[in-house]
Formats: structure tokens, sequence, C-alpha cells
């Protein structure tokens, strides 16, 4: 099901003769879906071309699943910049760091930052140029994008209609609606799904092998996404693809009137992402968790946004009545307003180097799992 929506599916052909050129596999979250497809593109290229050391190109937008999966698999990630402009992925700088090493081209439809869609089509292209893999994380917008698109809403090219991508990514349990434990990972082929298999011929307890990272899974889980997706239908995800896409654009647009905040991207799906040139930004997004509503501190560069669910379309109004108080208070206070919460975290964050910062993630883990 999650294939055909990615355009998996030769449709055009008569009904006894449909081809299911894609194919693809469950995982547990989006996650291991982007661990299982860099695993698959490592098995596959560097036994292609007897590469030793591969490389990942992935934007410093993408997803840190990424930088998960090249720290397990011992592939370099080689980051390159995003477009100031746009927020995507450059597409100049991402040529430019393309080797024989090179065995991915990681993109994001939308990345989860700002919201934006990275030039898919463009990246394409360089993949079959230079005969590597193309993965689309779609996690978050795999069920939202396509729909979006056949409504007739302004998104671009990013699935499998596009040659070059070979692997993708989408999140049942976020906009499929289903439950935490569920994702797809799918590839242009059988022969690359293959590679995804951990095999073990010689274990003393028998022969061995996995389709995913995990060895025993729960058949729970998967029934209950399968009915979750059977009930829901394309009417019903087209009909609250609908209202979120509106619900966003409607927001956006209250933002950018906004004195004092502007849009970073252009959003294409449920992401309002935006910032302030006049004061911290973070101290809205405080004042905006003291009313009840979660946003997503971020940095370089230092933002915040919003990932329009049914429940803002819900209390949109509320929600632009609350920012614009917020706003509001943040500039009468002028630069008297305290520094707590995020604020005082990522603005101490940007003055120390990685290493501290990294003991400090470590201390907070522990402090969690001690709870």
């Amino acid at each position: 099901m999650t294939a055909s929506l990615m355009n998996g599916t030769l449709h055009d052909l008569p009904l006894d003769q449909i081809v299911n050129s894609v194919v693809g596999c469950l995982s547990s979250g989006g996650t291991e879906s982007i661990i299982l497809a860099a695993k698959a593109h490592r098995e596959y290229y560097c036994k292609r071309r007897g590469i030793k050391h591969p490389e990942i190109i992935s934007c410093t937008t993408a997803h840190a699943a990424i930088d998960k999966a090249c720290e397990i698999l011992c592939c370099r990630n080689v980051k390159i910049p995003y477009d100031p402009d746009t927020y995507a992925l450059d597409v100049d700088a991402l040529e430019a760091a393309i080797t024989s090493d090179t065995i991915l081209l990681y993109s994001s439809a939308p990345t989860f930052p700002q919201g934006v869609v990275d030039p898919i089509k463009k990246l394409s292209d360089l993949a079959l140029k230079h005969d590597v893999g193309l993965h689309v994380d779609c996690c978050l917008g795999g069920f939202v994008l396509p729909f979006a698109k056949k409504l007739g809403y302004p998104v671009p090219e990013f699935d499998f209609t596009l040659e070059g991508v070979t692997s993708m990514s989408c999140d049942t349990h976020k906009y499929g609606y289903a439950s935490k434990g569920t994702s797809v990972v799918l590839y242009r082929n059988k022969e690359l799904r293959r590679c995804q298999y951990f095999c073990y011929p010689e274990w003393t307890g028998g022969l061995y092998v996995t389709p995913t990272i995990a060895g025993s899974r729960p058949g729970a889980l998967s029934a209950a996404c399968w009915a979750s997706m059977m009930a829901m239908g394309e009417d019903g995800y087209s009909s609250r693809v609908s209202t979120i896409m509106d619900a966003t654009q409607e927001i956006a647009s209250a933002v950018s009137s906004m004195p004092g905040l502007y849009l970073l991207g252009t959003p294409k799906s449920m992401i309002v992402c935006f910032d302030s040139a006049d004061f911290n930004i973070y101290r809205v997004g405080d004042k905006m968790t003291k009313l009840g509503w979660s946003l997503n501190s971020l940095q370089k560069p230092a933002c915040i946004h919003l990932c329009v669910t049914l429940r803002t379309v819900e209390h949109k109004e509320k929600f632009i009545d609350d920012l614009s108080q917020c706003v509001d208070e943040v500039v009468f206070e002028g630069n008297d307003g305290a520094l707590t919460g995020n604020a005082a975290i990522y603005g101490m964050s940007g003055s120390m180097p990685p290493g501290p910062i990294n003991e400090l993630l470590k201390c907070y883990t522990d402090t969690i799992l001690k709870a």
C-alpha cells in the first residue's frame, strides 16, 4: 500500500500485468528504516565497486537518524550546507562532494527543521549521472505529500517517479495514524532490498536470517498498522491532508505578517518555521509552552517550528492569537526579559564546543533513565 503511494507500482498496465517494481519492509520506526536503507546501499555499492571507505552525503538539515546510521555502519557522513535562501539542500555543494567512495545521496521530503522539500529531481539526475544511490527521507511527509499532490497542492517531485530514487522511508506512525513502532522502508528493486538482510549461516544455533535489525518483532503492531490504513482509506487521508495543508498556509501567512517574525523556507507540507531578527525567538517558544503549545526549538539557525496536526487545525485561531500575544510580551520586555527554559539552554550551547554539550546530553539521558 505504501509503495503504491510512492508511485512504486506501474498502474498504467492492465490489471493482470501490473508490475510491482518497488519492494519494501516494515521496520520499528523511521530511524531503523533509515539505518536499513544505509546498510543496503553500503552492502550493494561496496561489493559492486570494491569500496573500502564508503561515504554518504547529507545536508546539515537531514534528520539525525542518518548520523546514527553512519556511526553504526562505519560510513563517513559528508555534511554539506543548505541554500541560505530556500533552506533546501545545496545541490552544487552536494555534487562537489561526490567522490569514488560515495554510495548514497540523502535527501528529505520534507526536512524536519524548516519543512522544505529538497530538490530531489536534481538529485535524481545527479544519482544517475554518478551511478550512486538516492534515499528520500519521507518519514514525516509520507502520508501527506502524495495526497497533497493528488489534491493539487504545489508539491515538487519526490518519489519513485524519479528514476534516480533508489530508496525511501515513510513513517506509518506519524500521519499514517498507526501506532508507534511501525515504519516502511522501500527499495527500487529486490536486489537492493536483499542487501538489507542480516544472514549468519555459520551460527551453531542454526541457519539464521532476519530482514531487519530486530530478531523477534510484534505481529500485533503490524496488524494494527494495516488496520489503521485500511480504516482510514484514501478518502480519509485526503480529507485530513486537505485540512492540514490549508491550516498550515493560514498559520504561515499569519506568522509572516506579525511584526518581528519571518518564515524560514516556504511551507510545502505541515511545518511552519520562523525566527526573528529583533529578539530571541526561544523566549517566544518558552512563553508558548506555558500556554500549552508544543513547539520545537531548533538551531543553526536559531528558530522554532510548529508541526501542524489535526489537533492544531481545531485550534488554529487560538494558536495565532497566542503567538501574537507572546510576541507582544517579548517585545515589551525587551532585553530585560529573563532567559529561562530553552532560551537559556540554547543560548548556553551556542557558546560552547561540542564536547561539553555531548556530556550534558549524556547526563540528561542518565537522569531520564533513572526516572
